[in-house]
């Protein structure tokens, strides 16, 4: 049986790791046969004193399961009774979510010997009041430091060439940019502190002394105090950061004004001159070796970075820790020139930090790195140094400028977020955020028609083809009243069209996307992006009628205009690529198919995230093509690539899903 203390009921729209990204780093997992029994039910409250967040189990099994399917990012502290300690030990060690393990019991002398040889392993006790007495000293060492925290990186693995990416990095590297970018394009309401405050005392409403900053933040909290309050060690510097850490997208929704406050008065700060800083910390071997591989590429760091001028200050972190083989220490060396165009804000926050006396330098969420140079000193310390850059020095950055700049023609500063969440594959949380704001807004607002625009594009995503429509033909009937004639309706007939075509009724499908071209050609030139987006559509009309040569020539059409005005890596290209290798298997032309097809893959790795459907999509084709050659086992591996993707995004049921489940059935009876 599995139970969790906590404070809080759950959202059931949300995701697992939105349970365990309330209190900070570090999250508890205790595992005893007893949990249950009545001795051990003070003891649970009384670690939530020291941990606030505390799952338990009494089964080995459940727990090693739960471990295993938690996120990297995450951090727990294990609690085992001897009775099963060898067999979880064994199984979760090695798993950098996993930072230490208590271990109690009335284990036997070779046990300690056998178990001494793991390093997390970091104390076996024969009372667990004695546990609880070391998870309390080691937590209060841990926020002192506040160094040993995963850090929040992505990395940008393109050439300047802008050759394909080898790696799903690049998709994260641009997603994680337009994420935080959305959220500071966003208007900050009067709402927004209530709803925040609100949310956090649901939280926190079984801790007395956090319930206590809460009301003071309330109460006193202005936004040019931002960074004051961002220092102190309370909720809002954890919260902020772990929602950071797991890309907590209902948190961090709630946390955009204060995520825009610390920005402005960054601004308001930046620094005027060149400036040299030190950052230390400690790094996982896995994190490590992830930064080894990119040096000269860029970094984009996803959280707020703290540094000091003084490097000496900066070592003093690492005089009480050691290398081993869980961490290594890190000595970031960075230099940060505000003179460039487009650099996101750093500043000198000492004056107004609870803690002056770190001559801290704060660098804004979102910033970009070059990294020059890694090495280890002879005290086994690892250099990096890197650059700060600007925006417009990221290889990727003409992908994210398009991105951005049509975010911001078909989009308002109240429907931005929401679009960004679709293309981030966040369908469940750009549901809720446009279903929000759509109560917030009157029916007569100029934005109400975009609301439902996106949540067609919603429900189309989760294969809930009908209630698409619904909220299609709700957008399309408001402009219709307002006499809108332009490029407006043609976006919606296009989104219509796609529905249809997904229903299977392929002449709606043409009536639809016939109507979006012919507006759309009488607003833009004959090479526009959007008339490239009809062609497309209708090139896979002709394809599902099995005419070939007019489906070939749509989507040739269509291929020449996204080639001449969007940038390599486009997520646009990407889908016309994988259309031109439908069309080329259907012709049994499967060498070709599987250029295009891999083409297509590649260049979503470049601009999505590594959960999004076209991903999937692309590797389910490239499977099909090696299972009509007869290479069963190369077209499993990618159909459970595939379906790895699908289970992330969507329901059980959705048909996508039910699909890949049988392609894998299928080629499985072919492998022997």
């Amino acid at each position: 049986m599995t139970s969790v203390f906590e404070s809080s009921s759950s959202d059931k729209v949300l995701s697992f790791a939105w349970k365990d990204n309330r209190f900070g780093a570090y999250n508890l997992i205790w595992l005893d046969s007893l949990i249950n029994s009545p001795k051990y039910i003070d003891k649970q409250k009384e670690l939530q004193l020291s941990i606030n967040y505390l799952q338990t189990f009494d089964e080995v099994d459940k727990c090693i399961k739960y471990i295993q399917s938690v996120s990297s990012q995450h951090r727990f502290i294990v609690i085992v009774n001897d009775d099963f300690c060898q067999q979880l030990i064994p199984a979760v060690h090695g798993l950098p979510q996993v930072f230490s393990i208590y271990l109690y019991g009335e284990y036997k002398q070779y046990d300690y010997q056998r178990y001494k040889l793991y390093s997390k392993l970091k104390y076996g006790y024969n009372q667990f009041d004695d546990v609880i007495s070391r998870i309390r000293f080691d937590r209060s060492r841990r926020i002192e430091d506040r160094r040993d925290q995963p850090m929040l990186i992505s990395i940008c693995n393109s050439n300047n060439n802008h050759e394909q990416s080898t790696t799903e990095i690049d998709g994260q590297f641009v997603q994680s940019q337009l994420l935080i970018a959305s959220l500071l394009k966003m208007q900050t309401t009067s709402t927004d502190k209530k709803e925040f405050i609100y949310k956090c005392r649901e939280l926190y409403k079984d801790d007395k002394t956090q319930l206590h900053f809460v009301d003071e933040f309330e109460h006193d909290y202005s936004s040019n105090f931002s960074l004051w309050w961002y220092t102190r060690e309370t909720f809002l510097y954890r919260l902020l950061n772990k929602a950071l850490r797991v890309q907590d997208i209902d948190l961090l929704f709630y946390f955009g004004f204060f995520i825009r406050d610390l920005e402005k008065q960054l601004r308001q700060l930046q620094h005027s001159s060149p400036i040299h800083v030190y950052r230390a910390q400690l790094m996982s071997i896995e994190e490590l070796n992830l930064l080894k591989d990119s040096k000269n590429k860029l970094i984009s760091m996803n959280s707020f970075l703290s540094t000091t001028r003084n490097c000496k200050l900066a070592l003093i972190y690492f005089d009480s820790s050691t290398s081993d083989d869980k961490f290594q220490r890190v000595l970031f060396d960075i230099d940060a020139d505000p003179r460039q165009d487009s650099i996101k804000p750093f500043a000198d926050i000492s004056k107004i930090s609870v803690f002056q006396q770190e001559e801290e330098i704060l660098i804004m969420l979102g910033s970009i790195f070059r990294l020059k140079n890694i090495y280890c000193d002879n005290n086994k310390i690892w250099h990096i140094e890197m650059n700060l850059c600007s925006d417009n020095q990221c290889e990727l950055q003409t992908i994210f400028s398009h991105m951005t700049n049509q975010y911001d023609s078909s989009s308002t500063k109240l429907t931005l977020f929401g679009n960004v969440l679709i293309d981030m594959a966040h369908f469940n949380y750009a549901e809720k955020y446009l279903c929000r704001l759509l109560k917030q807004i009157s029916s007569e607002h100029k934005d109400t028609y975009k609301c439902y625009h996106a949540l067609g594009k919603v429900s189309f995503e989760k294969g809930e083809y009908d209630t698409s429509l619904i909220y299609l033909f709700k957008s399309l009937e408001i402009l219709q009243k307002r006499q809108s004639n332009g490029s407006r309706l043609a976006y919606i007939h296009n989104s219509i069209g796609e529905v249809y075509q997904k229903k299977g009724k392929i002449k709606e499908a043409l009536q639809s996307y016939e109507k979006a071209l012919e507006i759309f050609k009488q607003t833009f030139a004959d090479d526009h992006e959007n008339l490239a987006w009809c062609y497309n559509n209708i090139g896979i009309i002709y394809l599902e009628e099995k005419n070939f040569s007019e489906a070939l020539q749509y989507l040739k059409k269509a291929l020449k205009i996204k080639q001449r005005i969007l940038p390599d890596g486009h997520p646009c290209l990407g889908n016309t690529y994988n259309n031109l290798g439908n069309v080329h298997y259907f012709r049994h032309e499967y060498g070709q198919a599987l250029e295009k097809y891999q083409l297509s893959y590649e260049i979503f790795k470049k601009s999505l995230t590594p959960r999004h459907p076209s991903i999937a999509k692309a590797l389910k084709n490239i499977g099909v093509v090696y299972e009509v050659t007869r290479d069963f086992t190369e077209a499993k591996v990618h159909y459970e690539k595939a379906l790895h993707i699908r289970k992330q995004v969507f329901k059980p049921k959705h048909p996508d899903l039910i699909e890949i489940n049988k392609d894998i059935k299928r080629v499985s009876l072919n492998i022997q």
